[in-house]
């Protein structure tokens, strides 16, 4: 979760013993502290998507069946269920008598299931003869989707099968030969709930998830003399990291990913839009390397921007932007009272975007202050953005701005002023 700039929040259902060869152990927490953890967090720090592993007792499932009868009814989180019964050394890691608890107390709950082969023939109760079949035996047990991972299957590919009973999806990837492989699983459902939390739709972030599970399988720990973990680092998104997905999705490319083909460059002739995505105030990393769209205004709408001297200082602040903190600034456009930008990680050690604008905002405040003396802020705290996707490209965000009434009066008061409006940085 925090690879993907999330703050992941846990709940301990059961102890374990257990190292790199196998589990050892395990045993419950008591009930009285299961029902305490879900108390607190939810009372501070409510979710955006909540998935669940093991479970261990049955006493365990019925408290967390209620809690998330009473949560989900209330809220808007998603339910994430990887149905922990067995560890990889084949310990038993859910009581028998558990089961009939989870299937009727939980899956009614459940957006996405995402069982391994051995689980999937214990929930359906036969050996699976068709993964097709037996994902729609699993949306019998109430489940709004299933997600059967092909991980222990042998064969060369390693292939993961969703549906919701009206759309499905193959997901394949050559096998990784690795003994760093702990705790996939879990990585795997972590991930999709991650992605749903950044509002990301269900095949998106199923896709995602499995994008994340290959990164992190081609870099093992080293650790251990079974099979240890994986090295966990920023969801990078890598074009060779992607499953290749086959399916009866109703926007299959955009849900892997597959860019605009349109030309990303101001000469494009694409029309204005006014078109937006959900603006919301970010202060997490950014996944993946798309292109940002933010919007910062001055202390009290103040025109103080409308200002040559001011012009100078932005351009000199966002050319040392890349070498201090990891970022790329493509072009920007100051107005008299705000400024829009464009941007993206230049590395993968860039600093959260909501560090970076603290940053600018302090280096820019100080110049400005000396430069035009002035007192107090100059910048309101807050910052807005968001993504260009797929069908909101990069010029037709431009020319959006560009054909902008008040950015057209600038630029006749500002005459010959270099700076005014869209600077581009190839």
């Amino acid at each position: 979760m925090s690879a993907f700039g999330l703050h992941g929040c846990s709940v301990i259902t059961a102890l374990t013993a257990q190292n790199t060869i196998g589990v050892q152990t395990s045993e419950p927490v008591s009930e009285a502290m299961l029902r305490e953890q879900l108390k607190a967090l939810d009372s501070d720090l409510p979710p955006a998507a909540i998935k669940t592993g093991m479970l261990g007792s049955a006493s365990s499932c019925k408290i967390i069946a209620h809690f998330l009868e009473s949560r989900l009814t209330a809220h808007d989180s998603l339910l994430i269920c990887d149905p922990v019964l067995k560890s990889t050394s084949g310990s038993n890691l859910l009581e028998p008598d558990a089961l009939d608890i989870l299937i009727n107390g939980i899956f009614p709950q459940v957006d996405l299931l995402t069982p391994n082969l051995p689980e999937t023939e214990l929930l359906i109760g036969k050996p699976i003869k068709s993964i097709e079949d037996a994902a729609d035996q699993l949306l019998k047990l109430g489940v709004r989707s299933a997600l059967i991972k092909g991980g222990h299957a042998e064969k060369g590919d390693c292939s993961d099968y969703w549906t919701d009973g009206t759309e499905a999806m193959w997901l394949s990837s050559p096998r990784i030969e690795t003994k760093a492989n702990h705790g996939t699983g879990c990585l795997l459902s972590s991930a999709i709930a991650s992605a749903l939390a950044l509002e990301q739709n269900m095949v998106q972030a199923v896709i995602s998830a499995k994008t994340f599970l290959n990164q992190c399988l081609k870099s093992p720990a080293n650790v251990g003399k079974g099979h240890g973990p994986m090295m966990i680092t920023r969801f990078m998104d890598r074009e060779e990291d992607r499953p290749k997905v086959v399916g009866e999705i109703a926007d299959l490319a955009s849900a892997c990913g597959i860019a605009d083909p349109s030309p990303q460059t101001p000469e494009s002739t694409t029309p204005a839009t006014t078109k937006h995505s959900h603006l919301r105030r970010l202060s997490r990393i950014f996944v993946g390397e798309p292109i940002y769209f933010i919007t910062t205004n001055a202390k009290m709408r103040s025109p103080i921007l409308d200002n040559p001297t001011v012009h100078n200082i932005l351009r000199d602040e966002w050319e040392n932007t890349l070498d201090r903190y990891g970022w790329a600034i493509g072009s920007y456009v100051v107005m008299p009272e705000h400024i829009h930008f464009f941007c993206k990680p230049a590395s993968h050690e860039a600093c959260k975007l909501s560090d970076l604008m603290r940053q600018w905002k302090q280096w820019t405040s100080k110049r400005i202050k000396k430069e035009l003396r002035l007192d107090g802020s100059i910048w309101q705290a807050e910052f807005f953005d968001h993504v260009l996707r797929s069908d909101e490209s990069y010029s037709e965000k431009w020319n959006y701005i560009e054909q902008n009434p008040v950015r057209a009066e600038l630029v006749t008061k500002a005459g010959d002023w270099p700076y005014a409006g869209f600077i581009h940085y190839k």
